[in-house]
């Protein structure tokens, strides 16, 4: 609908609204690959954080095409997969035109003990010997290995 500037008022016509509906699209090789990964298994919404396992260990990330069919496989909406997806430090999503993360992904836990134990520094020195096209070095929270501070994690 568009308003019309002569009368003040909202009119619908040829040529006006939208052609698909509000919101990120549905793409079909996303989903065919969704429903490859999940395979003939049932579509569980408590199983959510395991497919979103399932599709970063086989293209690496999230992408926002991906995110969009598990929500429509599972028949929920994309805001609760998106909320679920980002909640978790270990989850990449990658939005439409982001470059995907490196292969390798170290992540240093930035809690207080590991802090206490040096984590800035081997964050430090981690980032400073490292390619960052090969290898990126994020802080993460707390990995509840305390006992063993400072503590990252590989991949």
């Amino acid at each position: 609908m568009a308003l019309d500037e002569r009368q003040g008022v909202w009119k619908s016509g040829k040529g006006k609204g939208r052609h698909t509906p509000k919101g990120r699209q549905l793409e079909d090789h996303a989903w065919d690959d969704v429903r490859g990964l999940l395979g003939d298994g049932p579509r569980r919404r408590d199983l959510l954080i395991e497919y979103l396992h399932l599709v970063q260990d086989k293209f690496g990330h999230l992408s926002a095409a991906h995110l969009r069919a598990l929500a429509e496989e599972l028949r929920i909406s994309q805001a609760e997969v998106y909320e679920v997806a980002t909640f978790y430090a270990h989850f990449d999503v990658v939005k439409e035109g982001e470059t995907p993360p490196p292969a390798l992904t170290i992540r240093v836990c930035d809690s207080l003990s590991c802090e206490l134990a040096g984590a800035q520094q081997l964050k430090s020195a981690l980032e400073e010997g490292l390619d960052p096209a090969q290898v990126r070095v994020l802080r993460a929270p707390c990995m509840g290995r305390c006992d063993t501070a400072p503590v990252l994690e590989l991949g």
